[in-house]
């Protein structure tokens, strides 16, 4: 059981951290470092919550199904469609960004053109896509814990350059401004559905979204205190910023950004394509180009920079799933077709109150 526990958390942990981490920590300096932590706090709890809710409604759910197909049972038809669409608009803006920040990574350690690295980057993961070759996948176990070494590598060399001023920075006007790039950092709902595979006892998926969600928001902390606490100036992909420390934070730091959105890439690419081939029965050359066309039109125009494709995304893309996913918990409870291992009170009062905030945050997005 332990194993299984071990692999579940690794799976939720190993899809969560990606992009969000090297882009929370300009957009948190920009906002402000007390500001940018009461936010992803509340946040964390939000995303918390609603991934436990998500977590109940697969439970409640004979099969094995993603956020379209729960969306048919328990909204009807039609909001099937339109969950799809959001859900694959939210992924082409994520392989757009991860294009982008690794051409800018790139660069950062080989000096050319961060566009043409883009491309390339971006031509290659399609290549991988399209022959289906998972390779990432069959080395999840050791990626993820690699990441997070990293990670906490990066943040332990970067202490001894804090500046403490840099930190005691709040503003109550900018509590907004990180909202969007956190929601996007703490959404590994996409990950429950094989947590929930990987369990044969089914009541440790509870324990297992919180201890996976509890290790990323301790990493994202410490990575953006040791970031904007040692920098006065941050880069949209953080470890950018790092070069000017010496070659060996340079090179560990910008591999470690390569990594984590090539990882993030070929997952969520992936499951689009395979969400086009199973619930739409698209061929696979058809459902690939479906997948790369948007994404690569997106990075080409060179139109929205990385941070602001993530805000976008977390804001109002996954911002619309969140709102979905607390209608079908309610749903669930009444419909579901099968006792879950764990049950959370149908608070409407709550329910109410977090998507007030959800709102909010769409809003927000769309106005600036």
């Amino acid at each position: 059981m332990k194993k299984e526990f071990f692999n579940a958390t690794w799976t939720l942990i190993g899809i969560t951290l990606g992009a969000g981490i090297l882009g929370l920590p300009y957009i948190i300096s920009k906002a402000g470092f007390l500001t940018g932590l009461i936010v992803m706090l509340i946040v964390g709890l939000i995303m918390l919550l609603t991934t436990l809710y998500y977590g109940e409604i697969i439970l409640r759910t004979k099969g094995k199904h993603q956020i379209t197909g729960l969306a048919e049972k328990y909204l009807g038809s039609k909001s099937k469609h339109f969950i799809f669409i959001i859900n694959t608009l939210s992924i082409y803006g994520a392989l757009a960004a991860y294009t982008i920040g690794i051409g800018q990574a790139l660069t950062a350690l080989l000096g050319f053109s961060p566009k043409i690295l883009s491309i390339i980057s971006f031509i290659i993961l399609s290549i991988l896509i399209y022959f289906n070759i998972k390779i990432i996948e069959k080395f999840e176990s050791i990626f993820t814990p690699l990441k997070i070494i990293i990670a906490i590598i990066i943040s332990i060399l970067m202490f001894k350059f804090i500046n403490l001023n840099n930190l005691l920075v709040f503003n109550v006007k900018n509590i907004l401004i990180p909202y969007g790039i956190s929601i996007f950092a703490f959404t590994g709902i996409s990950a429950i559905p094989e947590m929930s595979e990987e369990l044969r006892n089914k009541k440790y998926l509870l324990y297992s979204i919180i201890t996976g969600m509890v290790i990323t928001f301790i990493i994202y902390i410490l990575f953006i205190l040791s970031l904007v606490g040692s920098l006065n100036s941050i880069n949209e992909v953080a470890t950018v910023s790092l070069s000017q420390f010496g070659p060996g934070i340079k090179l560990l730091a910008n591999l470690f950004a390569v990594f984590a959105m090539v990882t993030g890439f070929i997952v969520l690419g992936f499951a689009l394509k395979e969400s086009l081939i199973l619930d739409y029965k698209v061929k696979n050359r058809k459902s690939w180009l479906i997948v790369i066309i948007v994404p690569f039109l997106i990075l080409i125009s060179g139109y929205i920079g990385f941070t602001k494709i993530l805000e976008l995304i977390g804001a109002i893309a996954i911002g619309i799933l969140l709102l979905s996913i607390l209608i079908m918990h309610s749903k669930a409870q009444k419909l579901g077709d099968r006792k879950p291992e764990y049950e959370l009170k149908d608070s409407k009062f709550l329910k109410i109150f977090l998507a007030i905030i959800i709102i909010i945050g769409i809003i927000f997005s769309v106005i600036t």
